[in-house]
């Protein structure tokens, strides 16, 4: 299926009903990466589940680099609800789709009914040492340039360009500028991580400043949970939403 002028591409299971789940996967990523978590899901909450490849990603066309601020994504997430007659949602980010479930759940209230947060939504570019989030887009861009070119094919479904403007829309907007709007809004919220050996301080902030946050971590050290266990993601959140 492709909405939103045919420029976003769709998978979904189940049928449609009373529950809807969007997905966003990470950076890089496509909507094939819930292709073991979409059914199990349906399935067990009867609901329809929807996943799509972001703007840049997979099947889906590019867009401009403003495009790319969790703001805009946000309201794209919110067009393509309407397109398929959607009033409320659960949404589903991993990593950089976490960013923008927390920007979307921060600005549509009304439209969530729970945020799940897979491996991301809890820190920003900033936390990381010596990280420059003020560097321009160009600068963005010609990093992402020279990373796709020492990875070659595992660089991921998307091109440097969007890979820059990605990393340009969440230095300017990071999931931490939503968490007063979470916090107020009371959207239930489940994060979903890997187990660390030292407390994350990410996490903790989380907590701090949305404590309606649900904290599980999985018995892996893998930061790509829906890669390396997607039946403990799909078990988690199904439990929990149910």
């Amino acid at each position: 299926m492709v909405l939103c002028r045919g420029s976003i591409f769709v998978r979904s299971w189940g049928t449609p009903g009373d529950l809807t789940v969007l997905c966003w996967h990470g950076a890089g990523g496509s909507s094939a990466d819930y292709s073991r978590i979409g059914p199990a899901l349906a399935e067990r909450l009867g609901a329809r589940v929807v996943a799509i490849d972001g703007p840049g990603h997979g099947q889906s066309s590019a867009r401009s680099a403003d495009a790319f601020r969790p703001s805009a994504l946000a309201s794209l997430a919110a067009e393509i609800l309407d397109e398929l007659e959607v009033a409320r949602t659960v949404f589903v980010g991993f990593s950089w789709g976490a960013t923008v479930g927390c920007r979307f759940a921060a600005l549509n209230p009304e439209r969530t009914l729970a945020l799940v947060l897979v491996e991301g939504g809890h820190f920003g570019f900033a936390d990381l040492p010596g990280f420059r989030t003020d560097r321009s887009l160009d600068e963005f861009v010609a990093e992402a340039e020279a990373v796709a070119l020492s990875e070659g094919a595992d660089f991921g479904s998307y091109t440097p360009a969007t890979a820059g403007a990605m990393v340009h829309g969440l230095c300017a907007e990071p999931a931490t500028a939503s968490y007063e709007r979470l916090a107020a809004s009371g959207t239930p919220i489940l994060f979903l991580g890997a187990r660390t050996d030292e407390p994350s301080a990410g996490l903790e902030r989380l907590f701090c400043l949305v404590p309606q946050t649900k904290i599980v971590q999985l018995d892996t050290s893998s930061h790509e949970l829906l890669r390396d266990a997607p039946s403990e993601v799909a078990r988690e959140v199904g439990a929990w939403l149910a």
